[in-house]
């Protein structure tokens, strides 16, 4: 098969059939997408969707009962799982990279050490090397595994609930890495459960009993908008539609809009918000 070049990732078909399942339903459903090389995917579901399911199948961890994963060559797909704790095995944040950088056998001791200061400086973890990892909190492990992905040469990065088990602060470090590597041109998958975490992503997939029940991009999901791309403020977005409370911004610029407030924008942060709402107040 010739995988186009900027396709990273394609399922076709796939279907997941868990032996013994006490449900009788597949996982997954002959689920067919395509991941575009630097994109950012997120990927939600109530539990029992099959949301998990998934992330194993994208990773390669678990093989699938029908249909395929294709992914590019040359490329391979690490995960950021939900306890921090669970990939770390080094004692040390020098331990720990190097066991991400041990396929560069041609790398000298002086070079691999800026390596892996250059990781850290990537995902934004200041912390020596020698720093014992249980010293570390639970949002500098989960940045050090960041950091251990990038050393490992991986893309796509799937985040796996990754920010389930930290505090806001940690999640926002967490967050503002995945940030910086998307920007750098790193795939981003991101699986989660928290609405106004998927205002970061270009495109969103829901679940709902192992099929995909929606796809596209994460403006529509909030605002909607009709084939011809307009925004009726009146209609219920698919977020809505599908049983999901938007994040507290798109609530706050919804109920601004139904009041006769014509935003231009469908604002998905804070900041957005705020400026069009200056805009407004000066016109």
């Amino acid at each position: 098969m010739n995988f186009f070049p900027l396709m990273m990732m394609k399922l076709e078909q796939v279907t997941v059939d868990y032996v013994g399942d006490i449900s009788g339903k597949p996982a997954l459903q002959e689920i067919s997408f395509e991941l575009p090389k630097g994109s950012w995917t997120a990927v939600i579901g109530d539990n029992g969707s099959g949301k998990s399911t998934l992330s194993k199948v994208m990773s390669g961890f678990l093989p699938v009962s029908e249909g395929r994963r294709v992914l590019a060559a040359g490329h391979r797909v690490y995960a950021v799982l939900q306890n921090p704790e669970t990939q770390l095995l080094g004692e040390t944040v020098d331990e720990e990279l190097q066991l991400s950088l041990r396929s560069l056998t041609d790398m000298d001791a002086r070079d691999k050490e800026k390596r892996m200061r250059e990781l850290l400086n990537e995902v934004g973890l200041s912390v020596p090397l020698d720093r014992p990892v249980k010293h570390l909190s639970g949002g500098q492990k989960q940045l050090l595994n960041i950091a251990c992905c990038l050393g490992a040469g991986a893309d796509p990065i799937l985040f796996d609930e990754a920010t389930s088990m930290l505090d806001p602060g940690s999640r926002k470090s967490v967050m503002e890495a995945a940030v910086r590597l998307h920007r750098l041109g790193t795939t981003i998958v991101w699986v989660t459960h928290r609405m106004e975490e998927l205002c970061f992503a270009e495109r969103i997939l829901l679940l709902e009993h192992g099929h995909v029940r929606y796809d596209g991009e994460t403006e529509a999901f909030f605002y909607g908008q009709d084939q011809a791309g307009n925004y009726d403020p009146g209609e219920p977005s698919p977020c809505e539609q599908l049983g999901y409370e938007p994040p507290y911004v798109v609530q706050v610029a919804r109920s601004l809009h139904k009041r006769g407030y014509l935003l231009q924008a469908r604002p998905l942060f804070s900041a957005q918000l705020s400026e069009e709402v200056k805009r407004c107040q000066s016109q």
